[in-house]
């Protein structure tokens, strides 16, 4: 029998608090969009499943595991 994967806890370790990510695929976001190669500083990971932190172009949308694409860079 195997046990349950806490995502949440997975994904924090994955992508801890501070890590440094970046855009491989634009967001289509009508308020703040995201180009490709935009950095994205981690804070924490929500309930949700979402990455939130703050962009080094201005904003703080969430990135959303799954759906957004991104590569770790630090």
């Amino acid at each position: 029998m195997s046990m349950p994967i806490d995502k949440k806890a997975y994904y924090s370790m994955r992508y801890p608090k501070g890590s440094k990510l970046r855009l491989t695929e634009p967001i289509d976001d009508p308020y703040t969009p995201k180009k490709v190669g935009d950095i994205f500083t981690v804070s924490y990971i929500d309930d949700a499943l979402q990455i939130h932190g703050s962009w080094a172009s201005g904003g703080s949308i969430a990135l959303i595991i799954g759906k957004d694409s991104f590569e770790v860079i630090e």
